[in-house]
């Protein structure tokens, strides 16, 4: 929007953000899509650098995660005071500013909710098609000693060997 026909009005506002977020929509999956296949995927194939290709997307989907959870997060209070502030007003008790005020967090928290949600879900589509399995957090994994006995002589003997390495 060019700054002539900019307004500076809530209801101004919120348009000119689902605008930016409409238009941007196809651009964030495809940037995001981009990333993956440039940062991850190529070395998902190599089972030498496919753990490491993991645990990088598990820093980019954890990044966005919290983020989204924040963002939701944020709706939900902005909600619960939106509902306590109408539920308790007879007409004198909320401000005309404060209802506009909470109409507008409103908007623009929706907005950034799905904004947020957009990026998560691509991020968790794209991990289905370049790992060929559904995305689970890193923390809900387990790891790798979890389920098997592991052999005390072999950790020995590595050990060993990493010590020789180290110094």
């Amino acid at each position: 929007m060019s700054s002539e026909t900019y307004r500076e009005d809530p209801d101004s506002r919120v348009a000119n953000m689902e605008l930016v977020l409409d238009e941007s929509e196809e651009q964030m999956v495809s940037g995001i899509n981009t990333m993956v296949d440039s940062l991850i995927k190529p070395f998902v194939e190599c089972k030498d650098w496919s753990m490491i290709a993991e645990w990088n997307f598990d820093s980019f989907y954890g990044c966005f995660s919290r983020h989204n959870e924040m963002c939701v997060g944020a709706l939900d209070k902005t909600i619960a005071q939106t509902k306590e502030a109408t539920r308790d007003d007879v007409g004198t008790e909320i401000t005309a500013n404060k209802l506009e005020g909470l109409l507008f967090k409103n908007k623009v928290q929706n907005l950034n909710v799905r904004r947020s949600g957009l990026i998560v879900d691509t991020l968790e589509k794209r991990y289905r098609e370049v790992f060929e399995k559904g995305y689970v957090p890193k923390s809900k994994r387990g790891n790798a000693t979890s389920d098997k006995k592991v052999d005390v002589v072999q950790k020995q003997f590595l050990k060993d060997q990493l010590k020789k390495l180290v110094g």
